[in-house]
C-alpha cells in the first residue's frame, strides 16, 4: 500500500470513528501540497464535500467561461485547467496551443494542463514556451509526471532513505513530484534518477535539522 492509499484509510478511518474534524483537517493539509496525483485529489475533494454535506454540489462554468480564465491570473488559469480536465480538449486544441506557447503564462496551471492532455491521450503536436524553455511534444508520446522511469526510481530511493521517517518521505514525494511535473513537457532522464533523490534528501534533511 502506497503513501496516498493509506493516507485515505486514515480517513476513512477518522470518519468512521466519528472524528470529522480531525478528518477535515488531514484532508485540508494534504489538499494544501502543491501537487497532487489526480485521482488522490478528487478523492480529497469527493470526501471534504461530503463531511460539508454539500452532496458534491459545485459552482458550475460553462466551458466559454472555462477558457476565458486561461487569459486571467494564476488564480483563474488554475482553476481553468482544473475544469477542463473534465472536459473533451480534443474540442479545444486551438484554444490550449494558444496558452502552452503564451510565455507569460502560469507554468503551474501549464504543467497541469499538460498532465491532462497525456491522460487523454490527446494526438496533437503542442509548441510549449516559457521564460526559460521551449519545446515541441505531442502528449500521447509522453508519460505523467509519476509514471516516468526517473520518477520511479528516484522513488525507490526515497523510499529506502526515508522508510521509517514517513513525514520526511511525505514531504520527499510531494517534491519529487512537484519536480517531475513542473519539468512537463519533458521527463528528466532515468540516469539523473539518483541525483535528483540526492538533492531532495540533501534539501529535507537540512530544513530538519535542529
Amino acid at each position: 500500500m502506497n503513501y496516498y492509499d493509506e493516507t485515505l484509510k486514515k480517513i476513512d478511518a477518522l470518519i468512521k470513528d466519528g472524528k470529522e474534524e480531525e478528518a477535515m483537517r488531514l484532508i485540508a493539509n494534504e489538499l494544501d501540497m502543491p501537487y497532487l496525483p489526480k485521482d488522490f485529489e478528487e478523492e480529497l475533494r469527493k470526501l471534504s464535500m461530503e463531511l460539508r454535506g454539500q452532496d458534491g454540489e459545485q459552482r458550475s462554468f460553462s466551458e466559454e467561461e472555462i477558457l476565458s480564465f486561461l487569459d486571467s491570473d494564476e488564480k483563474y488559469q488554475l482553476l481553468a485547467v482544473s475544469q477542463m480536465d473534465k472536459m473533451n480538449l480534443r474540442n479545444h486544441i486551438e484554444a490550449i496551443g494558444t496558452f502552452l506557447a503564451s510565455e507569460d503564462r502560469s507554468v503551474n496551471a501549464k504543467a497541469l494542463l499538460i498532465d491532462s492532455l497525456i491522460f487523454q491521450q490527446i494526438d496533437h503536436v503542442f509548441f510549449y514556451k516559457t521564460k526559460d524553455r521551449e519545446a515541441r511534444f505531442n502528449p500521447k508520446d509522453l508519460k505523467r509526471a509519476d509514471e516516468g522511469k526517473c520518477f520511479l526510481k528516484a522513488k525507490k530511493i526515497l523510499e529506502e532513505a526515508y522508510m521509517k521517517e514517513p513525514s520526511k518521505l511525505k514531504l520527499a514525494m510531494q517534491l519529487l513530484y512537484k519536480e517531475t511535473m513542473l519539468f512537463l513537457p519533458l521527463e528528466i532522464e532515468e540516469k539523473d534518477s539518483r541525483r535528483l533523490a540526492e538533492k531532495i534528501i540533501a534539501y529535507i534533511d537540512k530544513a530538519f535539522e535542529s
